[in-house]
């Protein structure tokens, strides 16, 4: 296996930045109230299946970062939709 680049070490640590944020917003919805149950359990099981295939591919950064550019925009959405 060959040596990482620096691109790929910064869209990893870029995309991991993002589901730490979504984490977040996931937990503060939740606890503020504005989303019901089900929504946070969907999503909080979404983050942990995309965190663990981007830690596991961190290598592959354009799928990676979809990914967490991804989950985010359902979560504002679905958030909106839901609250």
């Amino acid at each position: 296996m060959s040596e990482p680049t620096p691109r790929q070490v910064l869209y990893s640590l870029v995309a991991g930045g993002f589901l730490v944020v979504i984490a977040v917003l996931i937990v503060g919805g939740a606890v503020a109230g504005l989303v019901p149950a089900w929504w946070t359990a969907t999503m909080s099981i979404l983050l942990v299946v995309i965190g663990a295939w981007s830690f596991l591919n961190w290598r592959r950064t354009a799928p990676v970062l979809l990914m967490a550019i991804g989950l985010f925009l359902l979560w504002a959405i679905g958030t909106l939709i839901t609250a």
